[in-house]
C-alpha cells in the first residue's frame, strides 16, 4: 500500500504485504483455525480499513484481536505514528521473542498441562508488578490478549482445579483492567472490569480476590462522586475479608470515602485499623505473593491519609501525612515504585501546603507532577489536581501571583492527561 494507512488495521495489513483479497483469504484461514464461523466480503474489508464503519462482530473482533494481538479499538483506531517505527533494539526483539515463545507454548499445551499455568501464573504476576512503571496505554493492550489467552484455556479444560486456577488468573487481570481503564478515564470499563473481578472470585470462593475487586469498586465509587456507595461497598466487604493486606486496603479506602462524608472521627478510626492491619500483613497468598498492583503496604495506606485529610480540609494533618507518603515512597526502588501513586502524593503535599496558605511549598512539592509526560498523567492525578485549581480559584486566593501561576500550570497539565487524549476507547467486555 503506496498511500498512507488511515486505521491501525490497515497500517498492519501493509506492514505483513497484504492487499484487501490477502486480507480475505488470511481471515478466512484465521477464522477456520479458530472454530469462528464468521467470512468477511471485500468491501467490508475495505470499509475496516478506511475506519468509521462500525466495529464488527464478536466472532471477527475475536479474529482480529487474535491475529494482530491488539483490542478492537487499537484496530480501528488511527495508525500508530512514527516512534512506533523505530528501529526495534535488541533487547525488544529479545522480549518480543520471549512472548512469542511462550504463546506458541501455551497453545502447544492442548491439554493444558500445568506448564500452561505456570506460563499464565508469570505473565499475571509479571502484569502485577508491571502496572507500578508502564503507561495505561502499554499495560491495556497486553492485559487484554492475556485475559482473552486464559479465556481461551477456560474453553479447553473441564477439570475442576484447573478452571479455579483459570478462574483466579481472569479474576487478577480483570482487576488490573480495572486500575487501568480508570488510570485512561474510563470510569464505565473499570466498573465493569472491577464486578468481573469480583464475580470470579465468588465463583471460586475466594476471600482474597473479593476483597481486592471490592475495593477497587469502592476507588472508583468516591472518585465517581458516590462516597456513600462507598461506604457502603467498604462496610459489606470487611465484613468477610481476610486479616491483613485486604483489610488494610478496604479501612484505607474507606477512610477516603467516610472523608468526603466529613466523618472525621471515623477516618482516623479507619486509617488506625489500616495501620493494625499492616501489621499483620504479609501472608496473604494471593495478594502478597502476586504483589504489585496487589499489594497493599505502608506508603499507599499513607497516600489515603493524606488524601482523606485533604478531603478534610485538613491542611496541617493532610501535610503530615502526605509528606510521609513521599518519604516512604521514595524508598522504594524507582523499578518497583508505583509512580502514579508516589506523584499523587506530591499532589497531596501541594494541596495540603496550600490549605495552610504556603503557596511557595506547594508549587515546590508541585514541580515532578508537571514534569510527568502526557502518557503517564493518569485519571487519579489529574482530578487531584483540578480539585485544588478549585481551592486556588476561591476568594482566599484571589489575587495570589503564586495562585495564579498554579492554576495556570493545571490547566495546561490537566489538558492533555490521559481521559483528553484517550478520548473513550472501547475495551472488550470481560465475560
Amino acid at each position: 500500500m503506496g498511500k498512507e494507512p488511515r486505521t491501525r488495521l490497515e497500517q498492519l495489513a501493509g506492514e505483513h504485504g497484504l492487499g484487501t483479497g490477502d486480507f480475505q483469504r488470511e481471515f478466512a484461514s484465521r477464522a477456520e483455525h479458530l472454530g469462528a464461523e464468521v467470512e468477511v466480503s471485500r468491501s467490508a474489508a475495505k470499509r475496516w480499513f478506511q475506519g468509521g464503519a462500525g466495529q464488527p462482530r464478536a466472532g471477527a473482533r475475536r479474529v482480529l484481536e487474535t491475529w494482530f494481538g491488539e483490542p478492537i479499538a487499537v484496530l480501528f483506531g488511527p495508525p500508530h505514528n512514527e516512534t512506533h517505527n523505530r528501529p526495534v533494539t535488541e533487547q525488544e526483539l529479545a522480549v518480543s521473542a520471549a512472548h512469542e515463545s511462550v504463546n506458541h507454548a501455551i497453545e502447544a499445551a492442548s491439554a493444558l498441562d500445568p506448564s500452561a499455568l505456570e506460563h499464565l501464573h508469570a505473565a499475571a504476576g509479571k502484569a502485577a508488578t508491571a502496572y507500578y512503571i508502564t503507561p495505561p496505554l502499554e499495560m491495556l493492550t497486553d492485559l487484554v490478549r492475556l485475559r482473552d489467552t486464559i479465556y481461551e484455556q477456560l474453553d479447553r479444560t473441564h477439570k475442576p482445579l484447573q478452571q479455579a486456577a483459570l478462574y483466579l488468573l481472569a479474576g487478577q487481570v480483570c482487576g488490573l483492567l480495572s486500575s487501568v481503564s480508570w488510570d485512561l478515564g474510563l470510569v464505565e470499563p473499570a466498573e465493569e472490569q472491577a464486578r468481573a473481578a469480583y464475580t470470579y472470585g465468588c465463583v471460586i470462593d475466594h476471600p482474597s480476590l473479593q476483597a481486592w475487586a471490592r475495593a477497587l469498586q469502592v476507588t472508583l465509587a468516591f472518585w465517581s462522586g458516590f462516597p456513600r456507595r462507598a461506604h457502603r461497598i467498604a462496610t459489606t466487604a470487611l465484613d468477610t475479608a481476610p486479616a491483613g493486606t485486604a483489610r488494610a486496603r478496604l479501612h484505607s479506602v474507606n477512610a477516603r470515602a467516610l472523608a468526603m462524608l466529613g466523618a472525621r472521627g471515623e477516618v482516623h478510626s479507619e486509617l488506625q485499623a489500616a495501620s493494625a492491619e499492616l501489621d499483620r500483613a504479609g501472608t496473604d497468598e494471593f495478594l502478597d505473593e502476586v504483589g504489585g498492583e496487589l499489594a497493599f503496604d505502608r506508603p499507599r495506606r499513607a497516600l489515603c491519609a493524606g488524601a482523606a485529610y485533604v478531603a478534610l480540609g485538613d491542611g496541617e494533618q493532610a501535610e503530615q501525612e502526605a509528606a510521609q507518603a513521599v518519604s516512604l515512597f521514595a524508598t522504594i526502588p524507582a523499578a518497583q515504585r508505583w509512580a502514579a501513586g508516589a506523584l499523587g502524593a506530591h499532589v497531596d503535599l501541594g494541596t495540603a501546603r496550600a490549605l495552610r496558605d504556603d503557596l511557595a511549598g506547594a508549587q515546590d512539592a508541585l514541580q515532578p507532577v508537571f514534569e510527568l509526560p502526557p502518557t503517564r498523567r493518569t485519571e487519579a492525578i489529574a482530578l487531584r489536581l483540578h480539585a485544588l485549581a478549585r481551592t486556588l480559584g476561591t476568594s482566599r486566593y484571589r489575587g495570589a501571583t503564586e495562585a495564579l501561576q498554579l492554576g495556570a500550570a493545571i490547566e495546561d497539565f490537566t489538558s492533555i492527561s490521559l481521559s483528553r487524549t484517550t478520548g473513550m476507547r472501547a475495551l472488550p467486555p470481560a465475560r
